[in-house]
């Protein structure tokens, strides 16, 4: 076994990585090893860098916006920009981890090892059951064309239902359902109950459910707050490991052609308003569910990146890793062009655009006639997206 083996499996990452980012509370929960932050190698405003580590050390980490992964190894040679070597001789040194080659203290530790990683895989398999069962019972207990719905979606996201022809049928509200939070205890608490817009995620089967909440006393407000203002945040349940890069479908399966956005209610909003202007229009709408299964990870070399000039961090890469076993979001199946819904941003228009350029670039490898990015109002720095101008009667002008 070797030193760096010794070093993942010892060497806490949450520690190491805690020296660098804070950890997103509401995210995270450190009694199932899981916690979230904003990625220390790319400029984002959403917490998109996890790690998972429930026994306290050989943790991986993994960002959905870069696409960034690794070891505690993985996580040094890339925050200090040192060798291999370098990342393990520090990292032992760190552990309190002998050097020296012992050949017993070798076996003996693969052996552990070993063990470890079989418990590990046979609890993710456990966990992936579970998620997708939860999902499940979430769905069945969920109402088609329910009026809070529909208020919701017409009112408060600008949607028009009746261009629609309805309520697409991968879409149900759920009257009373709680959202959890982790605190650092041993069991989540519950931290709002109301109900909440429930997103079937999976082109043929069920993976799992989105979960969007929404004002328990008037949904032509929107989306569902807390105390003090902030939204109640929106939520997966499913089979971990597959749930990521999977669609909700908000069309039939017509078409040559995939309009896909990162959320719901702004693929809906740019649909109904087609629907509206052309009543025949033949074309696919899917909700990739995030902005990095969207976008997709980055190219490891390429584009020259620098520095955002409004947060100082990192700027992403236009250049998606077209050879990733994790792509994210990917057009379906007898596709052959696609139109990716941008969202702006007042933060970092430069992010947005090269985030953007990136789903773009993913979608268009996939499509034998190219890609093209739709921009609201077609300017990166605002933070309206198309659901915003739907609301404001910009989108049917």
């Amino acid at each position: 076994m070797a030193l760096s083996d010794e070093v993942k499996a010892r060497v806490s990452l949450r520690e190491i990585v805690e020296q660098t980012v804070t950890w997103d509370r509401r995210k995270s929960n450190p009694a199932r090893g899981e916690y979230w932050a904003p990625c220390p190698f790319h400029g984002e405003k959403t917490a998109s860098f996890h790690i998972t580590e429930p026994k306290g050390h050989g943790g991986q980490f993994y960002c959905f916006g870069c696409g960034s992964k690794g070891s505690v190894i993985d996580f040094i040679m890339a925050r200090d920009s040192i060798p291999f070597t370098a990342a393990v001789r520090a990292l032992a040194d760190h552990g309190n981890i002998d050097r020296t080659a012992d050949p017993a203290r070798i076996a003996r530790f693969k052996a552990e090892s070993e063990a470890r990683q079989q418990k590990a895989e046979d609890e993710a398999k456990e966990l992936a059951e579970r998620g997708v069962t939860q999902a499940s019972r979430i769905w069945r207990a969920s109402l088609a064309d329910h009026p809070t719905l529909i208020t919701y979606l017409e009112q408060g996201r600008g949607v028009s239902v009746a261009a629609l022809g309805g309520i697409p049928p991968t879409l149900r509200l759920h009257p009373d359902l709680p959202c959890y939070e982790g605190d650092g205890g041993k069991r989540p608490r519950i931290v709002h109950r109301g109900p909440a817009m429930v997103g079937f995620i999976g082109r043929d089967r069920l993976v799992g459910v989105h979960l969007t909440w929404v004002d328990p006393v008037n949904p032509a407000l929107g989306r569902a707050r807390f105390a003090n203002g902030i939204k109640v945040p929106k939520k997966f349940k499913g089979r971990t490991g597959e749930i990521w890069g999977q669609p909700v479908v908000l069309s039939k399966p017509e078409g040559t052609l995939v309009v896909a956005g990162e959320g719901i209610e702004t693929t809906l909003a740019v649909q109904s308003a087609t629907l509206v202007k052309n009543p025949g229009f033949e074309g696919r709408f899917e909700a990739a569910l995030s902005l990095g299964a969207l976008c997709g990870p980055e190219a490891k070399t390429g584009a020259r990146r620098g520095k955002s000039a409004r947060t100082g961090k990192t700027l992403p890469s236009p250049i998606p890793d077209l050879e990733s076993p994790r792509p994210g979001w990917l057009p379906p199946a007898g596709v052959t062009r696609a139109t990716i819904l941008a969202d702006p941003s007042t933060k970092c228009p430069e992010s947005a655009r090269l985030n953007a350029e990136r789903a773009e670039a993913k979608a268009a490898h996939h499509c034998p006639h190219g890609a093209r990015l739709a921009i609201p109002r077609g300017q990166w720095d605002h933070n309206d997206d198309f659901a915003d101008l739907a609301k404001k009667g910009e989108l049917n002008a």
